[in-house]
């Protein structure tokens, strides 16, 4: 059998017979030296071989086989010459025949000699005897038959089969890079997948815990409601306990509150009413009870001593001293001598040329003087 022809000169170099020779001579004289009985040294193992009284060197990646050269495993004849079989393929024999082609999703090093070379590429992982894309979260920057690798806590990715750490991205409601981790967006802010960073949600609105999603997460805060574009203070006379989108409630008949109120108690009862919460914890606003004044801001004061007033009293001065006194500086007094209180709380001097005793009440308790006598109306 005669040697291939298809190979350049660097890798089949034809020696003189008599220098072949002598060199393929002292290659086994050299190998019966080694210290291994009875071992045999064929052409093949030296690279050489001999066809026609030519004596053949093979150069790998071309191997001595059959009396001549050919493509070791791993590699193929590619225009005359023995080169890699391509990345996803492989060869496990010599010779000049295409490499094989590894199963989808499956890539090699350069050189692969076997089925077993096959790993599975980029962003794939085995499962099942196949490959598989990593899944949303994952990624694989390297070839091999390893497991995907996770992102950051809380970040993500964008697409299956992701090939780099910089594919993950934090989750909506959370802010960072994949370098330096993910942190939640603290409570009154959000952050859409679209944003970079979390945002503030707009004036007077805020979210009910942290890691919101969407700027519709944010809603009024408690004393506000939604207006067209903001949200809005509640007005005078109304008040909002919650966080939510609702509108603002009216405070009890009688109340008043500033804007933006933000709790029922913070609605006041005019003056002349008091808070009653007899009906429970809502409270309702009661007319001030008799013998006492109320004006307003929770304050209920009770009359004078010997004084009355009748329910929905504003100041002290409602409140009537009893007959026989007045009322001077916010107390009630003894009616003095020669004057008379009918409960009005005023003093009335007794007419002239009469008298009255101390704590009189009436006009009749004033006396004439003697020689002077009371005059009837006509």
């Amino acid at each position: 059998m005669r040697p291939r022809t298809h190979f350049t000169p660097r890798q089949a170099r034809v020696a003189p017979r008599a220098t072949a020779l002598a060199a393929l001579a002292a290659a086994l004289v050299l190998a019966t030296a080694l210290p291994r009985a009875g071992a045999v040294v064929l052409a093949e193992d030296l690279n050489m071989t001999e066809d026609a009284g030519r004596v053949f060197t093979c150069e790998y990646p071309a191997i001595a086989e059959n009396n001549s050269c050919t493509c070791a495993p791993g590699f193929t004849l590619t225009a005359g010459a023995c080169t890699s079989c391509a990345l996803g393929s492989f060869k496990e024999d010599a010779g000049d025949h295409p490499c094989t082609a590894c199963p989808p999703h499956h890539t090699t090093f350069p050189n692969a000699s076997e089925a077993a070379d096959c790993l599975c590429t980029f962003g794939y992982e085995p499962a099942a005897g196949a490959c598989q894309p990593c899944a949303l979260a994952f990624y694989k920057n390297f070839k091999g038959n390893n497991s995907c690798l996770a992102c950051t806590a809380n970040a993500s990715t964008a697409v299956t089969g992701s090939l780099f750490a910089s594919d993950c991205t934090c989750l909506p409601g959370f802010e960072g890079a994949y370098n330096s981790g993910c942190t939640q967006c603290p409570i009154d802010s959000f952050r859409a997948a679209a944003d970079s960073a979390c945002r503030p949600c707009p004036v007077n609105a805020g979210t009910p815990a942290p890691g919101a999603t969407a700027e519709s997460d944010c809603v009024c805060k408690p004393g506000y409601h939604p207006a067209p574009t903001l949200c809005a203070a509640c007005p005078s006379d109304t008040y909002k306990p919650e966080l939510a989108s609702a509108a603002c409630s009216s405070c009890p008949v009688n109340s008043t509150s500033p804007p933006a109120s933000s709790s029922r108690e913070h609605c006041t009862c005019g003056p002349g009413f008091v808070h009653d919460y007899s009906s429970g914890a809502a409270f309702t606003c009661a007319a001030c009870p008799a013998g006492s004044w109320c004006p307003g801001q929770r304050a209920q004061h009770p009359c004078p001593a010997n004084s009355i007033s009748t329910p929905g009293a504003t100041a002290p001065e409602q409140c009537t001293c009893a007959a026989a006194m007045f009322m001077q500086e916010a107390s009630c007094l003894d009616c003095p001598a020669d004057f008379y209180c009918p409960g009005d709380n005023q003093k009335h001097a007794c007419p002239g040329h009469s008298a009255a005793a101390q704590r009189s009440s009436s006009l009749a308790d004033c006396v004439c003087d003697g020689g002077f006598e009371k005059q009837t109306a006509v």
